[in-house]
């Protein structure tokens, strides 16, 4: 099929502004997403589940954008000038999400503050939760996944270009996103607060309407799909990969497997970096470099459909084999870091990068890959990445929220670590199989998943005690035996035997000591005090619930 002819964007150099606009939307992306968790913590708490449930409605909006980016990418003419006002109307729209949270705060005393409501208030919040924080960040959330469809549609003009400008793309907006992490966990947050941050966020966004106008106005606004600068029709669509239908579904498991293990991770690493809010920036923004360095690899490799096949099974076998290694090194970190304080940006980075970066540069390669695979024509390059942007995040929502309440608790942290890398290896198997046209690649990666699955039977991956066992706030390893170990939704507890009693971890985090009967008093002063003076003041008590304020 032939379109008529259109300005596209031939100019490297007006591409490159593009790009630029992309990095800055995607830094303000993150700064709103850090600075909404935060403000949704102060209504329902700062539990795995409260921010979980804020994290999976905030994916969700932009499942919901991407979705309809896709249905409505035929009417749009001026993607580049739609663009523009999407980024104005996500400034417009981040305002309205304050006053929504306050609403929330108002419903959730209303609902649960009875004590009729006690039994079934650990479902009942989650669904709150959910809900609510869909619907508050439903509109900004919804017009940030409809940007990355409407810039490709922009954007890519030849065969060529699909899986080239794709990557780059995506790449750029994610790492975009990694700085605006790094910048709102060390600078905005702490120096300006929540509500600056947002008013940050909102004036990133409004540079980038500007620009993008600019661009717009300067430059021409017309599909790049329909044809070149020089007024060649488009070139007809060539013959699709065989079983390229089988990479939506892949994409889909490929996210779960994903957010599972970077769920896995952070639980994991919260025993050496601690849980602050700088901990959880650093990890999510090494995760996220990952994705965007992947992301312009594949960019490099995505040249023809071909290779794409080739590459899409290799990267998902390296998502298993990459994550199961560094999973196999993992207990050997505390021990790396004796001496040193993991508390320390450099030391921390080093940790983070170790342990999150290998999976998530072959996770980053998979959506241009993907994309690459399933456009035939320039024309469907900007449906084809909205159909895979939606059921790529799809996934991550059912991983992040899986692995935390249930692979977790259920399989606890080598359970699930054996889980993932299995379901990676068995998707690198069908991905060859379906997609990979070159007999000798396809005999390779059957090979290497063969090993990988045998390697797992024979020798699962162990917990990673020393790591367990570690105190993130000094670094000391408890040497005492494990009677005691279990991973919840919240937290990861641990009783080691040390004589003449057990000592009580949570995340690492000495909570207590246990003595046995007739032994003496705790040897800390304050310790002794905080059970005695509430036994003088209530003699006749049975039971204690000594609550940590502060700690």
């Amino acid at each position: 099929m032939t379109t008529p002819a259109s300005s596209s964007l031939a100019s490297p150099t007006r591409f490159l502004l593009v790009l630029g606009c992309f990095v800055l939307s995607g830094s303000a992306g993150l700064m709103y997403e850090t600075a909404w968790t935060q403000e949704f913590a102060l209504v329902f708490g700062t539990s795995d589940l409260a921010v979980s449930a804020v994290l999976a409605a905030y994916m969700a909006g932009l499942m919901v954008g991407a979705r309809l980016a896709e249905s409505l990418l035929p009417r749009v003419r001026r993607p580049l000038r739609a663009y523009a006002v999407l980024e104005l109307l996500i400034a417009a729209a981040a305002l309205a999400v304050p006053p929504a949270i306050g609403l929330s705060r108002h419903l959730y005393v209303a609902l649960f503050s009875t004590p009729q409501l006690t039994e079934f208030q650990g479902t009942g919040a989650a669904v709150f939760y959910l809900l609510t924080a869909f619907l508050a960040l439903l509109l900004p959330t919804a017009m940030m996944g409809a940007t990355l469809p409407l810039l490709v549609r922009y954007a890519v003009g030849r065969d060529a270009e699909i899986g080239r400008r794709v990557g780059l793309l995506y790449g750029a907006n994610t790492l975009g996103a990694a700085a605006g992490t790094l910048i709102t966990a060390f600078v905005l947050l702490p120096r300006l607060g929540l509500d600056r941050t947002v008013w940050v966020a909102i004036g990133v966004n409004l540079t980038v309407f500007a620009l993008a106008i600019l661009l717009a106005r300067t430059s021409g606004d017309g599909s790049a799909a329909a044809g070149d600068a020089d007024g060649v029709a488009a070139a007809p669509a060539r013959e699709g990969v065989d079983g390229a239908r089988i990479v939506l579904p892949i994409m889909l498991v490929s996210g779960a497997v994903a957010f599972g293990w970077e769920v896995l991770w952070t639980r994991l690493l919260s025993h050496l970096l601690g849980g602050s809010v700088y901990a959880f920036g650093l990890m999510l923004a090494t995760f996220l470099t990952g994705l965007a360095l992947g992301a312009w690899i594949a960019s490099r490799l995505a040249h023809s459909a071909r290779r794409a096949g080739a590459a899409f099974a290799l990267a998902q076998l390296g998502i298993a084999l990459s994550s199961w290694i560094a999973f196999a090194l993992a207990d050997a970190l505390p021990g790396w870091l004796a001496g040193r304080s993991a508390l320390e940006l450099g030391w921390a980075s080093a940790v983070a990068a170790v342990t999150l970066l290998p999976g998530a540069v072959f996770m980053g390669a998979t959506f241009p890959l993907a994309v690459r695979l399933l456009a035939r024509h320039p024309d469907e390059a900007a449906s084809v990445s909205a159909r895979v942007y939606v059921w790529n995040t799809c996934g991550t929502i059912f991983g992040a929220v899986g692995t935390g309440f249930v692979l977790l608790p259920t399989l606890r942290f080598a359970g699930t670590a054996t889980l993932l890398v299995v379901v990676g290896t068995l998707l690198a198997a069908l991905a060859a199989w379906r997609l990979s046209e070159a007999l000798g690649m396809r005999r390779a990666t059957y090979a290497l998943v063969a090993a990988a699955l045998i390697a797992v039977v024979v020798r699962p991956p162990a917990p990673p005690w020393s790591l367990l066992r570690t105190a993130p706030l000094s670094g000391q390893i408890a040497q005492g035996e494990v009677t005691f170990y279990a991973v919840g939704r919240s937290s990861t507890v641990l009783l080691t035997e040390e004589p003449p009693g057990w000592r009580l971890t949570n995340n690492g985090l000495p909570e207590s000591m246990i003595q046995p009967p007739a032994s003496l008093g705790h040897p800390l002063t304050v310790a002794r005090w905080l059970s005695m003076l509430p036994i003088v003041s209530r003699p006749a008590a049975e039971s204690m619930l000594i609550v940590g304020l502060g700690g």
